[in-house]
């Protein structure tokens, strides 16, 4: 695998805008920046979650040319085990340093006329909610992510490039992704996602799990308001507590030093505020794969639920849909165990004239169905602002039957 490192002028100007129809994944954070051109080999097969770091170091092996050959492997990783996790070692692999406002070129989202369908209805939706709420309230779940779709149809091609650029500008502080996810490439997975899994350099292992949110509002004397109100939220404390703690038993056994803050504190992105938790360590074995990780805390409460198995069961028999690739994960790793997996929400399955986009919440006792559906269409507001496309609260509830 070739691996060259470019300016970051040269990653937007030449490789975003003129190649990214033919990438089969870029991906870029507040760390760096990779495009991957080609493939020396393409993996595609279901795994189950405890022999993912084993798969994916077998890859790693085969690819070296020599004994310290590093080579690297990206791709995305399904919510459920039932579907393929798809990865891929580049023919060439272009990096960059993460690319930040001040390189972006500002431009207004492509126009494109386009009719909407919520996948299930927004009442259908909120049914779904309230049974939950009842099964957190007899104590059966303690929380259970609840997610819909709206699939969208244009009337105009959906233009990669400006799509993808109109994401980097409104969250050059996230991770920002473009992956193909079938073997045609017809269809990718295109998001901008706020939430680290994990990643792992040297020793060092980050992650930032977010539960409990807000809408962001344009005036920040508004926003001092509404952060301080998720600070004080019970609801909204236990919703990020409980992920929190799934996160911290998961890591304990591998890291020592591990640092959890007591309290939360809350982050911004273009379209929401979230409790966010920064939960750093040192992995006791510096050989291990960060997959290794990503496997012990997939899914995590965050997407799932509490307990775990019983919320994957309420979310079959409650969501119309497969996630697919929604709430898994996307990233990549190399051959000495480091890497970088995020959480794929604020996210779309595109295709030339359509996508499919996604958006989940966290349902505990105490959750309303009205506001549950009120944030999901919020959180679906950074991939529907990318395509200029202004989804009003009173236009989801009108879809309603």
């Amino acid at each position: 695998m070739e691996r060259k490192t470019v300016g970051s002028q040269y990653m937007i100007n030449e490789l975003i805008k003129n190649q990214l129809i033919d990438s089969p994944f870029f991906f870029s954070s507040p760390t760096v920046t990779l495009f991957a051109q080609g493939n020396v080999k393409e993996y595609s097969k279901v795994v189950s979650s405890d022999k993912l770091s084993d798969y994916v170091n077998d890859i790693l092996s085969d690819s070296k040319k020599s004994q310290t050959d590093n080579p690297i492997a990206v791709g995305v990783i399904p919510f459920s085990e039932h579907n393929p996790v798809r990865f891929i070692v580049p023919e060439k692999l272009y990096v960059s340093s993460p690319l930040r406002p001040s390189v972006l070129h500002e431009k207004a989202a492509d126009k494109n006329p386009s009719k909407l369908t919520p996948i299930p209805n927004p009442n259908e939706y909120m049914r779904s909610v309230e049974k939950a709420v009842a099964q957190c309230n007899d104590g059966q779940l303690d929380k259970v992510v609840l997610s819909r779709a709206l699939q969208v149809d244009t009337e105009h091609p959906i233009k990669l490039e400006s799509f993808l650029s109109t994401l980097l500008q409104q969250n050059p502080g996230g991770y920002t992704f473009c992956s193909k996810i079938t073997d045609s490439g017809c269809t990718r997975l295109i998001g901008s996602s706020p939430e680290l899994l994990i990643s792992k350099k040297g020793q060092y292992i980050c992650s930032n799990p977010l539960a409990g949110s807000r809408r962001r509002s344009t005036d920040e004397n508004e926003n001092e308001a509404l952060s301080e109100s998720l600070r004080q939220s019970d609801k909204d404390l236990h919703e990020h507590a409980v992920v929190v703690d799934a996160v911290e038993k998961s890591l304990a056994p591998y890291c020592s030093n591990l640092y959890v803050p007591m309290m939360p504190s809350v982050i911004k992105t273009r379209a929401m505020l979230h409790l966010s938790t920064l939960i750093e360590g040192t992995a006791i074995s510096p050989e291990m794969n960060v997959l290794k990780l990503a496997s012990q805390l997939h899914p995590t409460p965050a997407v799932c639920g509490y307990p775990k198995h019983d919320a994957n069961d309420f979310i079959d028999e409650a969501e119309p849909f497969d996630r697919g690739y929604f709430t898994g994960l996307i990233g990549w790793c190399d051959a000495r165990g480091n890497g970088e997996w995020v959480v794929v929400i604020r996210c779309a399955e595109v295709q030339e004239k359509s996508l499919k986009v996604f958006a989940g919440a966290g349902i505990v006792d105490g959750s309303h169905p009205l506001s549950e559906l009120q944030e999901t269409g919020n959180k679906m507001r950074t991939i529907l602002n990318a395509l200029g496309i202004d989804l009003q609260e009173s236009e989801m509830l009108e879809m309603a039957p």
